[in-house]
């Protein structure tokens, strides 16, 4: 999505990417379903939205069914077992990238960036509750932001 409708056509800024993603993790159901949704609203309404999500799920669905059929004769090709070890291969560097692109956009100040830090280290090294780590990371974001804000830096750079 970041490629092809925010670098490739610009038809959303990273920004607004940023929020359809933090809207989609928010609601029920699968993320990526949620932000088609929002994204299809946004374009079209009510249709667009329902056409989006009919546009992302009935075409994997669809193969699903059909490997499933076959799943027994797929599996046993070594051809396809060795296709299959390859897009898991591929699948890290293409979420790593994206993370990337997510953590570019959601930190415009310095501060952000050892504010992440920190909260990563507090959840992986300690028995802190994520929840608090949630509420303390929005009261500090809220407190650097208004920093910028008032200092006059709306360029985060």
């Amino acid at each position: 999505m970041q490629q092809l409708y925010v670098e490739k056509r610009k038809e959303i800024t990273p920004q607004e990417l940023l929020d359809l993603a933090s809207v989609a993790k928010s609601l029920p159901g699968t993320m990526i379903g949620n932000v088609a949704m929002l994204y299809g609203y946004r374009v079209g309404g009510l249709a667009g939205g329902f056409a989006a999500v009919c546009g992302m799920i009935l075409p994997p669905f669809a193969v699903i069914v059909v490997i499933s059929f076959f799943y027994a004769a797929f599996r046993a090709n070594p051809w396809v077992n060795a296709a299959m070890v390859g897009m898991q291969a591929a699948v890290v560097p293409i979420i790593f990238s994206a993370a990337i692109n997510l953590v570019k956009g959601s930190m415009p100040y310095p501060p952000c960036v050892l504010l992440m830090i920190l909260a990563a280290a507090a959840y992986l090294f300690t028995d802190i509750n994520p929840i608090i780590l949630v509420i303390l990371g929005v009261v500090l974001g809220l407190v650097i932001g208004s920093y910028y804000e008032r200092r006059g830096s709306h360029d985060p750079s």
